[in-house]
């Protein structure tokens, strides 16, 4: 089945929606997995150096301003606890090594920076050994107010990097999780929200339709008993005209009840045409020949020009209802005394044709608002009519369904210019 009008309209509005509502929630998502991770992390290096100051600062303690002696210190201290994953050097105050206790010191260690810095105070800093980086507290051990040695402890990060690689892994996992079923979510709400605009759509046609064929036969049985009371001499000369005016606006509100019809039947099913080899010049100069007396009546002219052929596969009544609107369209807005110059041409596998007229132009924020239904420009017309507000959105209709467009701009002058393009079918039979 062919997607209506309102279909693609409702499809644009929950992609639209959903877009939105989705990038929300993405960056929400990414918001907390980023939070997650910075805590996360700030809390797995906490942990390190508190456990390093834990260790460290029992060893001081354990020493009491002294450092053991050799014979000591070949043999590990018991009298500090040790802490998992740190290795603790006592060191004599040109940084050699008295004591260790814990696991073998890596390559680095003792660091000998470390020393130098720890000398004004305690030191913490983190050092590469054999491309496995090290967390490193350096503490002096201080005996009435002499300098006795220093205390070191070194944290291998490789469980650290572990863990943290872990969190990293975990928060992108439940964030991809998290953004799939946002997504879901997302859809099924966006679905759900959009059937009562749907609804309401639905409703607004079939009233439109149904009002449609209510107003067609009051508006011909107004004009069939106007034109009874003309034919027949039934009114008085001085009543005549206003017969004509009853006649005219009957046609006028038939029109309007045909393009509602167009419109409704439309937006319900795909517009189905009739379609056969023709020459667009040709039906373009036919058309402007027809309505030359109405741009006359209006004091108005009216003109076409083409290249040559411009062969295409159209529906010709339906070519010639878009060219009519188009031409009424540039005739209601164009001065007295003014140009309509209509133009086809075919080139590179299309047909082109273009309506000028004089009048005072379409401002660039309508251009493309005009070919919706009911919209009409304030103040543009010249002729007091108005219209509708549908020819334009009814234009567009066919030309769509010819699988071409419509466009509007302006000309070198500051008139309107509507360009209709077409697929050309060039090299074949046209009637």
């Amino acid at each position: 089945m062919a997607m209506t009008t309102t279909d693609r309209l409702l499809r644009r509005t929950q992609r639209r929606l959903f877009l939105v509502t989705l990038a929300l929630l993405a960056m929400l998502v990414i918001g907390v997995g980023a939070a997650t991770l910075v805590i996360g992390t700030s809390a797995l290096d906490a942990d390190v150096d508190r456990a390093l100051e834990v260790a460290v600062q029992a060893q001081v303690a354990a020493l009491d301003g002294e450092l053991p002696s050799a014979e000591e210190g070949r043999e590990q201290s018991n009298e500090a606890p040790e802490v998992a994953g740190t290795t603790i050097l006592v060191l004599d105050p040109d940084g050699n090594v008295v004591q260790r206790r814990g696991g073998k010191p890596g390559a680095g260690l003792p660091s000998a920076p470390a020393i130098d810095a720890a000398a004004d105070g305690r030191d913490l800093r983190t050092i590469t050994s054999d491309t496995t980086e090290i967390r490193v507290l350096t503490v002096p051990v201080v005996h009435d107010s002499t300098l006795t040695g220093y205390v070191q402890g070194a944290f291998d990060l490789r469980l650290h990097d572990r863990q943290s690689r872990s969190l990293v892994m975990a928060v992108l996992l439940v964030g991809t999780l998290g953004l799939l079923a946002a997504g879901i979510i997302t859809l099924l709400v966006t679905q759900r929200a959009l059937v009562p605009i749907r609804e309401g759509f639905e409703a607004q046609r079939r009233f439109v339709a149904d009002a449609s064929h209510e107003l067609r036969t009051p508006a011909a049985l107004i004009r069939a008993n106007a034109e009874v009371l003309q034919r027949e001499g039934l009114v008085a000369e001085e009543g005549r005209e206003l017969v004509e005016d009853v006649v005219a606006e009957a046609d006028r509100l038939g029109g309007l009840v045909g393009d509602l019809l167009q419109l409704a039947a439309w937006d319900e099913t795909r517009l189905v045409l009739t379609t056969t080899p023709l020459d667009v010049a040709a039906v373009a100069r036919d058309t402007v020949r027809g309505a030359t007396a109405l741009a006359a009546e209006r004091g108005v002219s009216l003109s076409a020009s083409t290249t040559g052929p411009a062969p295409a596969r159209a529906d010709r009544a339906r070519l010639v209802q878009l060219l009519l609107v188009l031409v009424d369209n540039a005739i209601d807005h164009s001065p007295a005394g003014g140009e309509i110059a209509v133009a086809v041409s075919a080139e590179r596998g299309r047909v082109t044709v273009t309506v000028d007229d004089q009048g005072p132009g379409i401002p660039a924020a309508d251009r493309e608002r005009i070919f919706e239904p009911f919209t009409r420009l304030k103040g543009t017309t010249r002729h007091g009519s108005g219209g509708t507000g549908l020819g334009l959105a009814i234009a567009r209709r066919i030309a769509e369904a010819h699988g071409g467009t419509i466009t509007a701009g302006s000309t070198p002058a500051g008139g309107a210019r509507f360009t209709v393009t077409l697929p050309s079918t060039a090299g074949q039979a046209t009637a």
